[in-house]
């Protein structure tokens, strides 16, 4: 008799352990252009001594959409909505970068940039992020 509420509370604790670890599968998933349509604020983190955070952040802030689309930094990675990840391999000249929604686990945009130096992939990688948006929050007017 012992052993079976024993087994009884170990179902439990699985069930309600899986609905803890997973609360965006009860609700609606998001899919990656529903994310970059909505997004709004932005951490910017560096594995690069080369690039560094405020570098990213800066020349984010320097594209026209950046205000148009209300997007704001914040220091804070856990009040992001997207996390932008910069990284570069010594003894090559480009720089990996990914965004990603950290709630659901997306990967939005993912890609390498070629440059001498971190404030020139900076610029490379902040351009190409603004791009991978502005497919969705600007679609190609249809003639």
């Amino acid at each position: 008799m012992p052993f079976r509420g024993r087994a009884l509370h170990a179902i439990t604790v699985v069930i309600c352990g899986a609905t803890l670890l997973h609360p965006q599968s009860v609700g609606v998933k998001q899919n990656a252009a529903d994310i970059l349509r909505t997004f709004k604020t932005i951490y910017v983190q560096s594995k690069t001594p080369l690039a560094k955070p405020q570098m990213l952040a800066g020349e984010l802030q320097k594209s026209s959409d950046f205000d148009k689309w209300n997007l704001s930094i914040t220091s804070d990675p856990a009040g992001a909505d997207v996390v932008i990840e910069i990284d570069h391999q010594p003894g090559w000249f480009y720089y990996a970068y990914s965004m990603t929604h950290p709630a659901s686990g997306l990967v939005l945009c993912v890609d390498r940039v070629d440059a001498w130096d971190g404030k020139y992939a900076s610029a490379k990688v902040a351009k190409a992020i603004m791009k991978c948006v502005a497919k969705v929050r600007n679609p190609p007017k249809e003639k």
